[in-house]
């Protein structure tokens, strides 16, 4: 028995629909990021970055907008499927980071314990599903396999 959906194979169509999914929260907030920084150098993760590295200083706009830039067209890349591995990878790695900084339930209490309890979870859910698109590649619905497809289609000049 054939694992296909609408005569093509599943795994490529729940591949996609993650990488809409995934991708999705990223370009969002990313984007949010850029029209309002302060989204950025307000927020918790940052402060505390900010505390262990410039011993509480302000952040940088340079970085605010560096990272915010990131996350969005880190998603992008994920969306379209173009240098999928790179950036799942990527972002897996920038997640642990800031879940680790910006959601330490277990130094807190009462509702903000309870609240960054759950973004924490809900950020371990996105980092396993960034590292499998990294394990996996974008699949059959992306750029990086019609890049692929176009390479192996071209003649090889034997001279």
């Amino acid at each position: 028995m054939k694992n296909q959906l609408l005569g093509l194979p599943t795994n490529n169509i729940v591949l996609l629909s993650a990488r809409l999914m995934m991708s999705a929260s990223m370009i969002v907030y990313g984007y949010r990021k850029l029209l309002d920084i302060s989204m950025f150098t307000s927020n918790f993760a940052t402060l505390r970055l900010m505390e262990l590295v410039a011993q509480g200083g302000p952040c940088p706009l340079w970085f605010a907008y560096a990272n915010a830039l990131f996350q969005t067209l880190a998603g992008v890349m994920v969306l379209l499927g173009l240098q999928t591995r790179h950036a799942a990878l990527a972002l897996t790695l920038w997640l642990i980071a800031l879940t680790y900084l910006g959601h330490p339930f277990w130094s807190m209490l009462g509702v903000e314990q309870a609240f960054n309890e759950s973004m924490f979870y809900r950020n371990l859910g996105l980092i396993a599903a960034f590292a499998m698109i990294f394990a996996t590649g974008g699949g059959k619905f992306s750029v990086d396999q019609l890049l692929s497809d176009a390479r192996s289609q071209t003649p090889v000049d034997p001279a």
